[in-house]
């Protein structure tokens, strides 16, 4: 029998789930230095120590949840958090409301015993001048509650491509890519976290919010001076971006001399959302949208096209490339991905405009088109 002893005439039981003894965790750790993994081993040992120590301490001071929600409503009291802390996006014929970012931080950070942020996985580096060739990160976005030990988490792949009206372009700086990294993650935070806190605590945080800032605008838009004010520094912020007041005034379905404390509050919102990367300015404003998104090429780009990737010499390895972005052949380029592709081919030797002056006309170039699927 091996599982009892004798001490003192007496009959010991073992506990076969007793935590072994500190003998035996210096002896691993004595092993880890000697197979020459010091420097992992002691790593290691601080990161589990870290977080024991943080269980720890969530298990020795549990959280009052009335206590949180009391804290969580007073932040919410704050008109310079209350500014970011709200998006709107359209959703059918209904406008959808939620907590920023800004927000969700504050919710976790007064829920008390959490944790969140991201980490970097995998960074590969840039190989090409394409969204097919360019760098891209592996992120892990988390929120951990100490408390209950629930680990919600997303791991997601960003590209390091930053896309504009014209096409778009690789990242390489080490400063952008931290950027977008951090941009990206803070989305899965947010989600992360609201997955984990409460609903109704949620739902509060929001409506106290709302009142916060609706008593505010409300005040400012009851005095003339200060409510013109007020207009007159929306429309900078929107103008800046491409809106114009008519775009406003067909949003809102109101003129701007009508415009009350709930049109600003919307205006707000959709400032936020578009900050967030909730949404983009065609999502809220048609005529800002990518115009003929369906819309594929006009013959005289094909045919530049075509002259671009003859150039080069080579029309297999473009053909192939095209095949990756999901594009059979150039006639199939999207109209809002033509400068992207130019990019692309350009990219393997010789620009269009260095291409001869004469050459076949388009249909006489079957090679120059990636095959049929």
């Amino acid at each position: 029998m091996e599982n009892y002893s004798l001490e003192n005439g007496n009959m010991v039981i073992a506990n076969p789930y007793a935590v072994t003894t500190a003998q035996t965790d210096i002896m691993g750790e004595q092993q880890r230095h000697e197979s020459g993994n010091a420097l992992a081993a002691n790593s290691e040992a601080r990161a589990i120590a870290s977080v024991k120590a943080q269980v720890l301490m969530a298990k020795q001071f549990p959280r009052d949840p009335a206590y949180a929600m009391n804290r969580i409503l007073e932040e919410c009291k704050r008109p310079t958090l209350v500014e970011h802390a709200l998006y709107s996006f359209p959703r059918g014929k209904e406008m959808v409301h939620g907590p920023s970012i800004r927000l969700a931080e504050v919710i976790a950070r007064n829920f008390g015993n959490m944790t969140f942020g991201y980490e970097v996985l995998e960074r590969r580096l840039s190989q090409g001048k394409t969204i097919s060739g360019a760098g891209s990160s592996i992120i892990r976005a988390y929120a951990w509650d100490l408390e209950t030990n629930l680990l919600i988490e997303r791991q997601f792949e960003v590209k390091h491509w930053r896309s504009t009206r014209n096409g778009g372009y690789p990242i390489t700086e080490d400063r952008d890519i931290f950027e977008l990294e951090a941009n990206m993650a803070s989305r899965r935070i947010r989600a992360c976290i609201l997955q984990m806190i409460p609903g109704d605590v949620t739902d509060a945080a929001v409506a106290a919010c709302k009142m916060t800032a609706s008593s505010g605008i409300i005040e400012m838009m009851a005095n003339p001076e200060s409510r013109s004010k007020l207009i007159n520094q929306m429309l900078r912020i929107y103008g800046k971006m491409g809106v114009t007041q008519d775009d406003l005034e067909g949003f809102l379905h109101a003129n701007v001399d009508s415009w009350n404390a709930d049109h600003m509050l919307r205006l707000k919102e959709v400032k936020t959302s578009l900050d967030d990367g909730n949404t983009t300015l065609g999502d809220h404003f048609p005529r800002l949208a990518v115009e003929n998104q369906n819309a594929t090429v006009d013959k005289a780009q094909v045919k530049r096209l075509m002259e671009a990737a003859k150039a080069t010499g080579m029309q297999g390895a473009i053909s192939d490339e095209l095949k990756k972005m999901g594009i059979a052949k150039f006639a199939d380029v999207p109209a809002n991905k033509y400068d992207e592709v130019m990019v692309m081919i350009q990219g393997f030797g010789v620009s269009s405009e260095e291409a001869p002056a004469q050459i076949e006309e388009p249909a006489a170039e079957p090679a120059a088109e990636a095959p049929q699927e």
